[in-house]
């Protein structure tokens, strides 16, 4: 693996995860373990723990990115 920055790494780590995080919620549909509601709620609860902790949030760029984030996955079917 190459050399990475501390930001770069803290990043990566990021993306995988939230990658990972959509890909079980997509796979628990798929397989009939949650409906598409429990998915799209799960979603919603995402943004109401970020909007209830945003005052602890150290950046408010980096709260507003996470909120479109997960706001682009509410807005999908």
């Amino acid at each position: 693996m190459k050399e990475l920055s501390a930001l770069e790494l803290a990043i990566a780590s990021s993306l995988m995860a939230g990658a990972m995080q959509a890909a079980m919620i997509q796979s628990m549909i798929r397989n009939h373990l949650i409906t598409d509601e429990e998915g799209h709620e799960i979603y919603e609860q995402a943004l109401l723990m970020l909007e209830t902790n945003q005052t602890m949030t150290s950046s408010p760029d980096v709260f507003e990115a996470a909120r479109e984030l997960i706001e682009q996955h509410l807005r999908s079917p």
